[in-house]
């Protein structure tokens, strides 16, 4: 008992001191420029060769929790002018209206509908279940997003 007493002792007075704190040298080189690749705003969400399922359950995941800003970063040019981050949200609180609120997800399928991938994912609300469609544009940015019955 008092072999195991000692050690546990030990144990917390190793993890529960504050080394002495030594000065940090001071880097000379001055902190990497920071690239801004989306001067609209926003964060991008993924990077565009991520595959479409993924950025597609991504983006859905972020609307669903209240952050449009972050969608439409994903958003391409057209898509920014035509679905402003507050008209999007707008969209999403209508479908909850009518809906009921959103409960899951399910499994996104990737398709090719007339030269764009297309990604539909089931969403299911309270009232009923409903399949996003993401479409993506020659340049991996979301062209397209409706909610089809």
């Amino acid at each position: 008992m008092k072999t195991s007493t000692m050690a546990l002792t030990i144990l917390l007075g190793a993890c529960c001191t504050h080394p002495q704190s030594q000065p940090q040298p001071q880097s000379e080189a001055a902190p990497p420029a920071q690239i801004n690749t989306r001067p609209s705003g926003g964060k991008a969400i993924i990077i565009p060769v991520a595959p479409a399922t993924f950025r597609t359950k991504t983006v859905l995941h972020e609307l669903v929790n209240g952050r449009p800003e972050n969608v439409i970063s994903d958003f391409n040019p057209a898509m920014k002018a035509a679905l402003p981050a507050d008209r999007l949200m707008a969209v999403w609180k209508d479908l909850e209206t009518k809906m009921g609120s959103y409960q899951n997800m399910g499994e996104a399928t990737e398709t090719t509908e007339e030269g764009y991938k297309v990604v539909y994912v089931p969403l299911t609300f309270e009232r009923g279940t409903l399949r996003a469609k993401v479409v993506y544009d020659e340049t991996n940015y979301i062209a397209g997003l409706f909610f089809l019955p």
